[in-house]
């Protein structure tokens, strides 16, 4: 008996994969220390069924019974090593290898484990319901949806990189196809927009889907704080405003009031058409006239850059939509200002 414990087959262990692809290769490793014991047999067992069997005593050694949803490439296997081609979901199950030592001892060992066939999504995770600017003090609401998988992919969501608080995170329950047996997962996110959450005006929203160790995609949205870029883009016009009018600067610089009026206009368009409206001589001087009327024309270029990018871009933007009707108040206004002191000037003529 001593004699038999000191040949004996020993340490059989498995080394399968946990999860793979559904068409991809499998490997399946069978491992033993046998010392100086002869090897009788290596089975292969889905289940409780045998569907593999490695006899070196017999010719041919190789025997593979078939079974549903498992190929043995037989180039490619031995005594150690099985190699499964094309495997579907139902290649998936529990897989045993049962090693046995020859005469005398005939000493069994077996050993076991999981694969597990993946079905991967055929698209990216779909953002939804999120735009692309808020306020802060808005409340983002949005839902991440990975599709058509087995198993349904795990989803995440971070917030510039962090992981999101659970309790602004909710999980759907699974659907499942009942036709194709394919599941589907969701994810919503939500939570009250504030200032720390942009950086130079930008928050990154990502959203992760991951299945096991093969499967692990993002997708990620940019969301721009509409007041930070709001202000930017009013600057972006007022420099351009600025550039295009030298040539009227430089006409008027004689005359200083007027030409820190000019630039007062151009930085607070505003507060110049409060003081054009409460002055008690509300007269514009013929150089003033044609400075104003260009004002307008612009005026109307930035509105109309305006109204094209909310139609291309961000129809559902209010914030926007509220810059738009600024502007196109602010021409109307300055076109009735222009209209009533062109109007007086004339008269005031008439009159000298």
């Amino acid at each position: 008996m001593d004699n038999f414990e000191s040949y004996s087959l020993r340490d059989v262990r498995v080394k399968i994969p946990h999860t793979i692809r559904r068409g991809q290769k499998a490997i399946l490793k069978c491992l033993y220390d046998i010392e100086d014991d002869t090897l009788y047999a290596v089975k292969w067992y889905k289940g409780r069924r045998e569907f593999y069997r490695y006899t070196p005593s017999e010719q041919p050694p190789m025997q593979v019974f078939q079974f549903p949803g498992v190929r043995v490439d037989r180039s490619t296997s031995n005594e150690t090593h099985l190699v499964l081609d094309s495997s579907t979901m139902a290649t998936a199950g529990k897989y045993s290898c049962e090693v046995s030592a020859d005469a005398p001892s005939f000493h069994t060992l077996i050993a076991a484990a999981e694969l597990q066939v993946v079905e991967l999504p055929h698209h990216q995770p779909l953002i939804t319901g999120i735009r692309s600017r808020y306020h802060n003090g808005d409340i983002l609401r949005g839902n991440c949806t990975s599709r058509h998988s087995k198993p349904a992919a795990n989803l995440t969501w971070t917030v510039n990189n962090e992981e999101v608080q659970p309790s602004h995170v909710r999980h759907f329950k699974i659907h499942r196809d009942p036709k194709s047996d394919m599941q589907t997962s969701v994810i919503a996110l939500h939570f009250v927009i504030n200032e720390h959450h942009f950086e130079k005006g930008k928050m990154k929203i990502r959203c992760i889907a991951q299945i096991g160790d093969v499967y692990y995609t993002t997708t990620e949205k940019i969301i721009l704080n509409a007041a930070y870029h709001h202000h930017h883009h009013r600057n972006y016009h007022y420099q351009r405003y600025d550039n295009d009018e030298n040539d009227f600067n430089n006409v008027i610089t004689t005359n200083k009031d007027y030409a820190a009026d000019i630039n007062q206009y151009a930085l607070q368009d505003r507060t110049l058409v409060e003081q054009s409206m409460s002055s008690s001589n509300n007269y514009i001087s013929q150089v003033q006239v044609p400075f104003l009327l260009k004002c307008i024309r612009k005026y109307a270029q930035i509105l109309q850059s305006c109204t094209v990018s909310r139609s291309t871009e961000e129809l559902e933007d209010d914030s926007k939509a509220a810059s738009t009707t600024r502007i196109a108040d602010k021409v109307h206004h300055m076109q009735i200002i222009t209209s009533a002191n062109l109007h007086r000037h004339r008269e005031s003529e008439n009159t000298q």
